[in-house]
């Protein structure tokens, strides 16, 4: 059963939607080359095709709860997967966006542990279902399964020491702000000490990330565009100046 916590998802924003289904037969095995299952022998990956079901859901959809023993391991082959905590008054804080090719539920699947997060969809998404004793079957047969689970945790450890970084080691919530968009802008365009990135996430979703509320994140990026430290047009958003916002940052 779901923690308490978990529970109040049903009523801060996130729904519950019959995903529809797509199909089992994919082009899998040359989709899957880029991402962490490309470390699977190829004889694995056609055994992992075979055992897969595709279901397509709408965007604030829950895939699972954290404290939820978990039944599936999901592949996301399309879209964003919000990963977070909550606590027992609504209070969420986002620790990963997991994009495409992401392996979620991995752990708690090979080793019966109980989910330590949730996980919901951002945007309409595509995602692989693969049922657990299926899994199970697989990892026994291929050894290297067990690597995922590994980069699962390795993922997630990374991404929550840098939301601590942020959250827990300044009051500053336009520090906090800031450090995020640095943190995004590393993985975008860059040009020069400049970068662009996409930002489709609702100044409320920004907010989860870095600990704050959304009016503090509407007020910050106003004070940023006023400065020049950063520019928005439509889903974009640009940073002249890494340094400039760096040392912005330092000051606060």
């Amino acid at each position: 059963m779901a923690s308490t916590a978990a529970q109040v998802a049903f009523n801060s924003g996130w729904s519950v939607r019959a995903p529809q289904l797509v199909s089992s037969n994919c082009d899998f095995r040359s989709w899957a080359a880029n991402t962490s299952l490309g470390t699977l022998p190829p004889e694995a990956l056609r055994e992992l095709e075979s055992i897969m079901s595709i279901v397509d859901y709408d965007a604030g959809s829950i895939l699972f709860l954290e404290q939820e023993q978990l039944s599936q391991v999901f592949v996301v082959l399309a879209g964003d997967v919000r990963l977070s905590l909550q606590d027992i008054g609504g209070k969420r804080l986002t620790l990963r966006i997991a994009g495409r090719g992401a392996v979620l539920g991995v752990h708690s699947a090979l080793f019966g542990s109980l989910s330590e997060w949730s996980a919901g969809t951002l945007y309409p998404s595509r995602i692989a279902w693969i049922a657990r004793a299926d899994f199970l079957r697989l990892a026994q047969r291929y050894p290297e399964v067990y690597r995922l689970a590994t980069v699962e945790l390795m993922t997630i450890l990374r991404d929550v020491g840098a939301s601590l970084r942020i959250v827990g080691l300044t009051s500053c919530v336009r520090k906090r702000l800031a450090s995020q968009l640095l943190i995004w802008g590393e993985r975008g365009n860059k040009t020069g000490d400049g970068t662009q990135f996409r930002m489709a996430l609702t100044h409320a979703q920004i907010a989860e990330f870095i600990g704050a509320a959304r009016e503090s994140v509407t007020r910050g990026l106003a004070e940023f565009k006023q400065r020049g430290l950063v520019e928005i047009r439509g889903s974009m958003l640009k940073i002249p100046s890494t340094t400039a916002l760096r040392k912005y940052a330092e000051r606060c």
